[in-house]
C-alpha cells in the first residue's frame, strides 16, 4: 500500500514536517511503514500544447515502414511543429509539450532535430518521459479547458514523497486501505485539523426515480447501491487526479475510469462504472452453473457455480467484487453511466480472485470487509469529483440501495476507570475525549465516571467491538513511549498447589522414566462382549443414557479390563511392553447416586519363562514401591486367597495395605483368564486407588547412612496357617529384635504341591550387619539361633 503526501495535503496541512517524521509516527501509531522515497517529475518548463495540425508521415529503414504523425502544436505565444509516435495523438487534443532546452526524466535535453525528414522542434510527451510513471505507450493528455502555453508545473508539482506501508499491518483496518483514513490518522497523532472530505448530497435526488436493483445473495452482497447519470465519460481527468494516480503506479484513460480509481485510492471504497446504455437492470447472484465470462481485460474466465456476479436481468456484466465485464466497458464515445458502489463479504471476493489469479486492486480492498457506510459515500464523492472537473453530470435516478448501509454509531460503554486500568496511564478524561474525537469517534464522560463511546461507521466492526479496542484508540494517539514502565502490583502469596495432580504427575513421571512404562488413554466405558469373554461382571455399574453402541453402556469401575483388552493387540508387536493407564473409575452409590474416584493401573508382558515369574513379579512390586516412596508413605503386601474379580486368581495375588486399609492389588494372571488374555505370556498387574495415596508433595527425607562393612541376609521360608491370615503372621514377627537386623522384607507366598491342607509357605529375607566391623561366622550363627528360638517359642514352623 502506497500514500501520497501531496495528496494527504488536501486533507490536514503537515508541510512542516519531514517525511521520516512522519513516517516513524505512522509506524508507532498506525502502520508500520516500510519506507518512503521522494518522485522526482521532470515538469520544469512544460508546456500545456494543443494539436492543431496533424498528418501521418511514414518512416522505415530497410523496407519496415511505421507510421509517425507530424503535428503543429500552439503552445499560446509561439506553435512548433514535432513528429510524434504516439497513437493517440490528434487534432485538437491538448498534451504536455517540452520545447527545445527542456531536460526530461531520462536525462535528455530537447533539442531541435530532423526525424523522417521533418524538423521537429519539441517532444509531445508521455507520462514516462515526466518521470510521472512508467507509462509510455500514450501521451499524457490535457484537460481543453487548461490554456495554450499554460506552464505544466502550475499544475504538477516537480516533487512527491511516495510512503510504503506494509500490507500485513492493515489486515484488521479496511478503511486504512485509502488516503482520506491515513490524513484522519496523521491529523490525530500530530493535533492538526482534518478538513472534511466533499460530497454532493445524495438527498436531493431522491425524487427521481429507483433504478431496477435486486439482490438473490444476501450473504455475498449485504448491500448494494447505484447511480444513472449522464456526462461525457472520455474527456481526460483534471491533472491534480492524473498526476496522483501515476504516482502511485495507476495508468489513466478518461475522467469516468480514473474517477472510478481516484475514489477507490481516496476512500477504500471500490466502485465500477458501466456503461449506461449496455445495462437496464441490476441483479445481484451467483453464477449459478459453471460456465465463462469475459472480463474487462478481454480474458475468457471459468466461472464455479458459487462465483458472485452482476447481471442486467439475465447477462452477466461484472465479475462482483474484481473486475467488470468487457460487454459494458466504458468507452471513450459512452455518455451514460450507471455507477455501482457495493458491499461483497470478503472471504467469497477473496476466493474467487486467487482461484482465477486475479488480484486487482479491488479484489484486495473488499478482502478485508468494508464498511457498508462506504456504499453510498463513494457516489458522493465521485459525483462531486465529476463537478469539480467541470463536467457537470445529469443525474437521472435516486442513490437507488439495496440492503443496509450501516450509517448509524456503534455504542460502546466503558466503565469508570476500566481504560486508565487498562491503560496502565492516568490519562485525563479531557485528553481522551479528545483524541476519540479526533479519530471520528463520538466520546463524552457520563456523570457516573463511564465514558460512552459511539464507534463510527467507517471502522469495521472486526476492528473496534470491545472496550479493550477503545483503549488500544486512546494509547496509539496518546503514545506508548508515554506510559511509565512499572512492575505490576500484586500481593505475594505461596503458590496454591494442588496435592493430588502433583501426586498423580509424580506416579505418571516414575512409571514412565524409571520402570519402562507407556501411558494410554482408554475409553470411560467397558465393552460387554469383551467382559464376558473375562468372565467378569462389574457390581454397582453407571449406565449411560446415550451409548454410542448397546454394546459400550457401561462405565468402567475398574481399569484393568480395557489394559487387559490391549495386551494381545500390542504383543504382535512386541515381545515385551509395560502400559499403565491413570484415569476416573465410576460406580453407584447405595443411595442412588454416583462414585468417581481416580485409578492408577498397569500391565507388565513378558514372554514364559523370561525372566521367571517370580523376578518378573518382584519388577512390578519394586515399581508399587518406589511409588510409596515417592509420595512419602508405606505400602504393606499381604497375600490373599480370594476370588473377587477374573484376574484376582487365588493365590496369585496380594492385597496393598497403606495403614491397614486397602489401597490396591497387585498380581499375576493365571488360568483361563491368562489365556484369554495373553495366550502363555506372562502378565503381571496393578491397580492403585489414587485418593488412597494422598500425601506430602515434598515428604520430609530421613537419611541414614549405609554400613561401611559388608553385612549378609538371611532368607526363611515359614509355614503358616492360611486361616489366622498373613496380618497375624506379619505381626507376630514384629516381635523378634536382634542388635544386626537392619530390617526385613517379605518375598513370596507359596500354596501348593508339598503343603500341608491349610498352610502356605511365606518368605522373607533379614538383612544384618554391623556398623563398625565385618560380621564374623559366630555373630551370623548367633543370630540365626536366636530367630530360630524366637520362632519355636512362638509356634511358627520353618518349612524344610
Amino acid at each position: 500500500m502506497k500514500i501520497s503526501l501531496d495528496w494527504i495535503s488536501d486533507f490536514v496541512d503537515l508541510s512542516d514536517l519531514e517525511p521520516q517524521t512522519i513516517a516513524d509516527r505512522l509506524t508507532l501509531s498506525t502502520a508500520e511503514v516500510e519506507g518512503f522515497e521522494i518522485l522526482q517529475r521532470a515538469v520544469e518548463g512544460v508546456l500545456v500544447g494543443e494539436v492543431v495540425a496533424a498528418a501521418p508521415i511514414a518512416a522505415g529503414d530497410g523496407g519496415e515502414e511505421k507510421t509517425l504523425t507530424l503535428t503543429t502544436v500552439d503552445c499560446g505565444k509561439r506553435k512548433y511543429t514535432t513528429v510524434c509516435g504516439a497513437p493517440n495523438v490528434r487534432v485538437g487534443m491538448k498534451a504536455a509539450f517540452a520545447p527545445p532546452g527542456v531536460i526530461l526524466a531520462s536525462g535528455q535535453t530537447i533539442a531541435v532535430a530532423a526525424v523522417a525528414g521533418h524538423q521537429s522542434e519539441g517532444v509531445l510527451c508521455s507520462p514516462m518521459e515526466l518521470g510521472m510513471s512508467r507509462w509510455h505507450e500514450v501521451l499524457l493528455e490535457c484537460p481543453v479547458s487548461i490554456a495554450n502555453g499554460t506552464p505544466l508545473v502550475e499544475f504538477i508539482p516537480p516533487q512527491d514523497v511516495i510512503v510504503e506501508i506494509d500490507n500485513k499491518s492493515l489486515t484488521h483496518r479496511p478503511d486504512l486501505w485509502g488516503h482520506y483514513a491515513f490524513a484522519r490518522e496523521l491529523a490525530a497523532i500530530f493535533g492538526r485539523p482534518l478538513r472534511t472530505l466533499p460530497m454532493v448530497d445524495l438527498a436531493q435526488y431522491d425524487k427521481l426515480p429507483a433504478y431496477p436493483l435486486s439482490i438473490e445473495d444476501a450473504d455475498g452482497c449485504p448491500c448494494y447501491g447505484c447511480l444513472e447519470f449522464e456526462v461525457a465519460a472520455g474527456q481526460p481527468a483534471p491533472l491534480v487526479m492524473q498526476r496522483r494516480l501515476h504516482a502511485l503506479g495507476q495508468r489513466t484513460y478518461n475522467l469516468m475510469v480514473d474517477v472510478t480509481n481516484y475514489a477507490m485510492l481516496e476512500l477504500a471504497q471500490p466502485t465500477h462504472a458501466f456503461d449506461g446504455n449496455r445495462v437496464s437492470a441490476i441483479r445481484v447472484a451467483t453464477m449459478g452453473k459453471a460456465g465463462t465470462f469475459t472480463t474487462l481485460d478481454e480474458q475468457e474466465r471459468r466461472m464455479a457455480p458459487d462465483d458472485l456476479l452482476i447481471w442486467n436481468e439475465k447477462e452477466p456484466v461484472a465479475l462482483a467484487g474484481v473486475m467488470g465485464g468487457l460487454n459494458t466497458e466504458v468507452e471513450p464515445s459512452t455518455t451514460k453511466i450507471l455507477l455501482e458502489s457495493a458491499n461483497f463479504k470478503g472471504s467469497r471476493i477473496r476466493r474467487t480472485s486467487v482461484r482465477l489469479d486475479l488480484r486487482t486492486e479491488s479484489a484486495q480492498r473488499f478482502e478485508k470487509s468494508q464498511p457498508p457506510v462506504n456504499v453510498k459515500v463513494g457516489i458522493a464523492r465521485i459525483l462531486q469529483l465529476i463537478q469539480d472537473a467541470g463536467a457537470k453530470p445529469n443525474v437521472t435516478s435516486r442513490f437507488t440501495v439495496a440492503g443496509d448501509l450501516k450509517e448509524a454509531f456503534r455504542p460502546l460503554i466503558l466503565e469508570p476507570g476500566a481504560l486508565q486500568a487498562m491503560a496502565g496511564a492516568d490519562i485525563s478524561h479531557k485528553e481522551v475525549v479528545s483524541i476519540l474525537q479526533s479519530l471520528g469517534f463520538q466520546a463524552r464522560y457520563e456523570s457516573d465516571g463511564r465514558l460512552r463511546v459511539g464507534v463510527p461507521p467507517h471502522r469495521s466492526e472486526k476492528d473496534i467491538s470491545i472496550p479493550a479496542d477503545i483503549t488500544e484508540e486512546v494509547l496509539r494517539v496518546y503514545g506508548y513511549g508515554k506510559i511509565e514502565p512499572r512492575m505490576p502490583a500484586m500481593p505475594l502469596a505461596p503458590l496454591f498447589l494442588e496435592k493430588p495432580l502433583q501426586t498423580e504427575h509424580k506416579v505418571r513421571r516414575l512409571l514412565a522414566a524409571s520402570h519402562g512404562f507407556v501411558e494410554v488413554q482408554n475409553y470411560g466405558w467397558t465393552d460387554d462382549r469383551w467382559l464376558a469373554q473375562l468372565g467378569f461382571t462389574p457390581q454397582r455399574p453407571l449406565e449411560l443414557k446415550n451409548p454410542s453402541t448397546q454394546t459400550t453402556r457401561y462405565l468402567r469401575t475398574t481399569l484393568l479390563p480395557n489394559l487387559l483388552a490391549l495386551v494381545r493387540p500390542n504383543r504382535t508387536h512386541r515381545d515385551a511392553f509395560r502400559l499403565f493407564e491413570l484415569g476416573r473409575v465410576y460406580r453407584a452409590d447405595q443411595q442412588g447416586g454416583s462414585h468417581e474416584t481416580t485409578h492408577v493401573a498397569g500391565v507388565s508382558v513378558a514372554p514364559a519363562n523370561q525372566p521367571s515369574a517370580e523376578d518378573h513379579f518382584r519388577a512390578i512390586k519394586g515399581a508399587i514401591e518406589d511409588i510409596a516412596r515417592a509420595i512419602g508413605c508405606g505400602f504393606r503386601f499381604e497375600p490373599s486367597a480370594e476370588v473377587l474379580s477374573p484376574w484376582q486368581v487365588a493365590d496369585h495375588w496380594v492385597a496393598i495395605l497403606r495403614d491397614g486399609r486397602g489401597v490396591g492389588s497387585l498380581g499375576l494372571l493365571a488360568g483361563p483368564v491368562r489365556e484369554t488374555v495373553a495366550q502363555e505370556d506372562q502378565v503381571v498387574w496393578f491397580e492403585l486407588a489414587m485418593d488412597e495415596l494422598a500425601g506430602e508433595i515434598y515428604p520430609e527425607i530421613h537419611y541414614a547412612a549405609p554400613p561401611i562393612y559388608p553385612g549378609s541376609w538371611q532368607d526363611f521360608s515359614l509355614v503358616w496357617d492360611v486361616g489366622e491370615g498373613f496380618a497375624a503372621l506379619d505381626s507376630r514377627l514384629n516381635g523378634f529384635s536382634h542388635p544386626l537386623v537392619l530390617r526385613r522384607e517379605f518375598l513370596y507366598y507359596y500354596k501348593g504341591k508339598g503343603m500341608e491342607p491349610g498352610t502356605a509357605s511365606y518368605s522373607y529375607r533379614y538383612w544384618i550387619g554391623a556398623w563398625d566391623h565385618t560380621l564374623s561366622s559366630e555373630e551370623i550363627e548367633d543370630f540365626r539361633n536366636a530367630l530360630l528360638g524366637f520362632l519355636q517359642s512362638n509356634e511358627i514352623r520353618l518349612r524344610a
